[in-house]
């Protein structure tokens, strides 16, 4: 399949998921068998939509139907416990459907310690999803549960109890750094903003720069290129389920945000076609990820984060090859400046449409803390388990280099 195919196969799916339909998924299934047996990928294009609509559909019926009542249950947290209002609120599976679980008083206090994964059991009651939040739709919640009190909690599975071990470990080494300091660290090397101050978040916020800690693609590619010395003494196959274990576990670990589902199915999905047959443009690689990302959860086209993450890496993609061939300077600085063009344009369009003006700071502010926040990332995630394992002088010792790292991010913030 060409680039331009593979890329109107993205596009065909993308309105699919974004039109969702009743219609039988049979008829999608035997559009795209019948594409690949006459080989025409006009037909596939149109069997995708349809697939994907169809499946669109279903996801959104199998949020309805949620009615108010009284609950006690044993509740799997899917993300970790955020502040909100007072309290706290997380994402958890109950009984095979996602609820947002919102605390306060001695309930929040018992679930803020608590990680995903992790399982909790509480009292409460269960609402229908609010008409007028479609955020939540993208994340697949079929409604609320008030939790009035948390009765037990128990670890979840040995996956989830690995990746957790490591973020209280990187956590834990961060000790010896301020508050804000250490806010920024874990934001930085594993997308954890949630102990972030007010004023640093607005600093962010107003710099362009808040995408700092939303992991994506640039994070996957250091855990890959840290991993790279023992990947590359594996033969191929090997090496391709190696490789697919540390972006899977990388993920778990930052928590399979939007941003990190696309970086990370970008990441296994060229590892498999480099393991097939040799080396595929980037943007077939992006276009194939997209397709089977929304086949595999078609209400990913609503999450912003995924809108963002997708409108940037195609830009990066599509645009910064042709400005890195005209802009003047060294070619290092050519590649940045390009990149972070590229980037800021492919975002905008979102951005205004989301959140309304970009702040006009932007262009700089990345320009000058996205390759700082590159060591950040690699020395947090090496140095960083170093400081966990060890504690005390040696972790003061590790983090030496890290304070004015993070002391140029936040100035330039």
């Amino acid at each position: 399949m060409s680039d331009r195919w593979a890329a109107a196969l993205a596009v065909c799916a993308g309105l699919g998921a974004a039109r969702p339909t009743g219609t039988p998924l049979a008829i999608g299934l035997l559009a795209v068998v019948a594409a690949f047996a006459l080989r025409q990928p006009a037909v596939l294009c149109i069997g995708a939509a349809v697939v994907v609509s169809s499946l669109a559909g279903r996801s959104l019926d199998g949020l309805d139907g949620v009615e108010a009542a009284p609950i006690a249950a044993e509740v799997t947290l899917l993300s970790d416990p955020v502040p909100s209002f007072g309290g706290v609120r997380v994402d958890g599976r109950v009984q095979g459907r996602r609820f947002e679980l919102r605390a306060d008083g001695p309930s929040a206090e018992e679930l803020r310690p608590r990680l995903a994964g992790e399982r909790v059991v509480v009292r409460g009651e269960v609402q229908a999803r609010r008409a007028d939040a479609p955020w939540l739709v993208a994340r697949h919640i079929a409604g609320t549960l008030r939790v009035h009190s948390v009765e037990s909690w128990r670890p979840g599975g040995a996956l989830s109890r690995a990746a957790n071990a490591l973020r209280r470990v990187l956590v834990d080494g961060a000790a010896p750094l301020e508050p804000d300091e250490r806010s920024l660290y874990t934001g930085l090397v594993i997308g954890d903003d949630r102990e972030q101050s007010e004023a640093l978040a607005a600093d962010f916020r107003a710099a362009g720069l808040t995408h700092l800690h939303a992991v994506s693609g640039q994070n996957v590619a250091f855990a890959l290129l840290l991993a790279g010395p023992a990947l590359r003494r594996l033969s191929l196959w090997p090496r391709l389920g190696a490789t697919s274990a540390v972006v899977g576990m990388f993920g778990l670990m930052t928590r399979f945000e939007p941003s990190v589902i696309r970086a990370a199915a970008m990441a296994a999905m060229a590892a498999t076609l480099v393991t097939l047959g040799g080396p595929v443009p980037r943007l077939r690689v992006l276009a194939l990820t997209v397709t089977a990302l929304l086949i595999v959860d078609p209400l990913l086209v609503r999450s912003v984060g995924f809108q963002l993450s997708l409108a940037a890496t195609t830009a990066i993609v599509v645009i910064a090859p042709s400005l890195v061939s005209v802009l003047p300077g060294p070619a290092m600085l050519r590649e940045a400046v390009a990149i972070t063009i590229a980037a800021q344009l492919g975002v905008a369009p979102v951005l205004l449409a989301t959140f309304g003006p970009l702040p006009v700071a932007a262009f700089p502010a990345n320009l000058l803390a996205v390759p700082v926040a590159g060591p950040v990332m690699v020395w947090g995630l090496t140095g960083g388990l170093v400081a966990g394992v060890a504690g005390g002088w040696v972790a003061e010792l590790v983090h030496l280099p890290t304070r004015p790292l993070l002391g140029w991010e936040a100035t330039i913030a």
